[in-house]
């Protein structure tokens, strides 16, 4: 009696803020659904202490509710599917309605009219429930299995489904290309925010690369039951992120084995050449690609433990085309610049000075041994000099990736659910996209991902429930690895890398001439390991018109990284003092050199860093019930996110 005096007595809000303070160790982001609704009779008038049943039908899960005296129920963390909803009440016919589909995050309203008679009686309704928001300000949208596996997706990534609702926009084109890899994991900026400013959850864990923004796995669309991403008035239980929030609940085995099987392929012999293949008059460059996998899942035993996994493979080959790219002819790899024009001497007394037979009088060591690193031309340009080459490289990508859930019901009031994946790849690219203009100097990719959730719900009443959970993700991403080692000193340069992993060639860039530039690049390789270890509470109260909840969330990262920058040296020729770059380059008087030495006196040394960061935060929020057509959504959320420290106090920033 005096709960309800004191529920009377305090706005929802003012309850709200105090059990806050009472829930500070509990939060976390929830991935379930909800049916609520009125249980009414013939006059409209509610119905209190109407046992409301619902049941899953993939799994035969069951939850039950008891309506207030009014006659409202509201059955919470309802996992996504489909459901069967049974409602008695004494002196009334058994209703039964099927076909309720919930989605995440929200909530499906199931109004009860009940018809007076013998409870052995049954009213059958066959529908499915509105799914107006009705109870609370979230804006987004729900893609559900049927759209993920129906409309067509290049290379089949779930995001691409993401730029079906309002306020979401692909990344422009030029980001993407400047980015590469590293943007990969960013398909879409939200209400103009940028698109590292996104948060991406899979069953409620942490997908987000800290090192870089975006996300870390992709799952194939056949392990997906659906997504929905957040743009605007998010609950309180959901934050991190100035964007939106996509959150990905996998598929999960049902009390039936179902599974599929799929082979996509893309391949030159179905293609036409392209512009440049055609011009040069070359043969199609070769392109293969095949993604390739499965899915199973079912009962492990009926009504009480499930699995569900997949399986994708990934395998890519394509051609690179390089057209009418500038080489030094045979007589300049030999200092004679004649089929150039006359080569002058532009730093003379007197004013620039013609070379004899426009000769370098000299070819300095380094620069005969770095000649050999170029190409010999195989074409001709429009004077008919032999000084462009022409050719094709292949890329070659390869990717494979699995996951496995299981869930098990422990009893009717404990649920738990595991799920893990797991995905490896790599990446040759035989021509950098920031390296040299010719092949010889490849760069690769290598990554590494995995991510394990473990959760257990339990229902203390059927007005109390809560939500506990681990998680814990592995990113490992090592981009831009160069793969000539040919070391400086081996070339005759007189110093040495700063970085071992990076050890190459230099990178030597022409200013004039339309030569190729050649060499490592200058940045990479950019290495990151990251670790985070993630622990969640969230608890649901039901009481009196409120329906309530607190919860907190940490988090803990680890990150190690290695970026490399010009560790080999970056040479730039212009033409001076000879008229020609190339001319300047042989006999070695560059206009510029470059190289960023790491913490020792000679350059070298440890370019390693270890991050540590944490992060912490918890939320209460209230759905309260003024009446029939009122609801008011309340929510305080606190966000602590701590400065990341260096594990050898090597975090700081020199400006002389």
């Amino acid at each position: 009696m005096m709960r309800d005096m004191v529920s009377k007595s305090i706005p929802g809000f003012i309850l709200l803020l105090l059990l806050a303070a009472a829930a500070a160790p509990l939060a976390a982001q929830e991935v379930t659904a909800s049916i609520r609704g009125v249980v009414v009779d013939p006059s409209g008038a509610g119905i209190p202490k109407a046992e409301v049943t619902a049941i899953q039908a993939e799994t035969g899960l069951t939850r039950t509710a008891v309506s207030n005296r009014r006659g409202a129920y509201v059955l919470v963390l309802l996992p996504v599917g489909h459901y069967r909803l049974e409602v008695t009440a004494r002196g009334f016919r058994k209703f039964v309605q099927d076909g309720i589909i919930l989605s995440v995050n929200e909530a499906a309203n199931v109004p009860v009219p009940m018809t007076i008679g013998s409870s052995t009686q049954v009213v059958q309704v066959r529908s499915n429930a509105p799914l107006i928001q009705t109870s609370n300000t979230t804006l987004g949208k729900t893609v559900n299995e049927r759209e993920i596996l129906d409309l067509p997706l290049n290379g089949r990534n779930f995001s691409q489904l993401g730029l079906l609702q309002p306020g979401v926009v692909p990344i422009t084109p030029g980001l993407a290309q400047a980015g590469g890899s590293l943007r990969a994991g960013q398909p879409y900026s939200v209400n103009g925010q940028r698109p590292e400013s996104n948060n991406f959850l899979i069953d409620g864990a942490s997908n987000v690369n800290a090192v870089d923004g975006g996300f870390v796995l992709r799952p194939p669309i056949d392990a997906i039951a659906q997504f929905k991403i957040l743009t605007s008035t998010s609950n309180a239980e959901f934050g991190n992120a100035a964007g939106s929030t996509t959150n990905i609940i996998t598929r999960s085995g049902s009390n039936r084995f179902h599974g599929a099987a799929w082979e996509f392929l893309r391949n030159d012999k179905l293609d036409a050449a392209n512009f440049f293949e055609n011009a040069a008059g070359f043969k199609k460059s070769e392109y293969r690609q095949n993604q390739f996998g499965g899915t199973l899942g079912g009962p492990i035993r009926k009504d009480k433990t499930f699995f569900f996994g997949y399986y994708e493979g990934f395998r890519n080959r394509q051609g690179e085309t390089l057209h009418n790219v500038r080489v030094p002819s045979e007589l300049e790899r030999q200092g004679d610049f004649s089929e150039s024009g006359p080569l002058f001497n532009l730093f003379t007394p007197g004013g620039p000075t013609p070379l004899p037979g426009s000769q370098v009088p000299f070819i300095d060591p380094t620069a005969q041994k770095v000649l050999e690193l170029y190409p010999l031309p195989n074409a001709t340009d429009a004077n008919g000099v032999l000084n462009l080459y022409n050719g094709s490289e292949i890329l070659r990508q390869n990717e494979d990736q699995f996951g496995v859930r299981i869930d098990h019901n422990l009893s009717a009031s404990n649920r738990l659910n595991f799920r893990y994946m797991y995905l490896d790849g790599n990446r040759f690219d035989p021509l950098s996209p920031s390296g040299a203009g010719v092949p010889g100097f490849p760069v690769g990719e290598d990554r590494r991902a995995q991510n394990f959730v473990a959760q257990l719900t339990h229902t203390f009443s059927p007005t109390l429930l809560s939500i506990t959970r681990a998680t814990f993700l592995r990113n490992k991403f090592l981009y831009d690895e160069h793969l000539n080692h040919t070391s400086p000193a081996s070339l005759g340069f007189e110093y040495q890398s700063t970085l071992g992993i990076a050890e190459g060639p230099p990178f030597i860039q022409f200013g004039g001439g339309g030569y190729a530039s050649i060499g490592d690049p200058i940045t990479g390789p950019r290495n990151s390991y990251e670790n985070a270890y993630a622990a969640s509470e969230s608890l649901t109260w039901i009481h009196g018109r409120h329906e309530m909840q607190f919860g907190a969330y940490y988090r803990r990262d680890q990150i190690n990284v290695v970026n490399g920058i010009a560790s080999n040296g970056f040479f730039v020729f212009i033409p001076a003092p000879l008229s020609n770059a190339f001319a300047n380059f042989l006999i070695g008087q560059p206009l510029l050199f470059l190289q960023a030495g790491g913490d020792q006196p000679d350059g070298t040394g440890d370019l390693s860093r270890g991050l540590r960061g944490n992060d912490f935060n918890f939320y209460a929020q209230d759905t309260y019930k003024v009446n029939t057509r009122l609801t008011l959504n309340v929510g305080l959320r606190y966000d602590l996110p701590f400065p990341y420290t260096e594990i050898r106090n090597r975090q700081n920033l020199f400006e002389p």
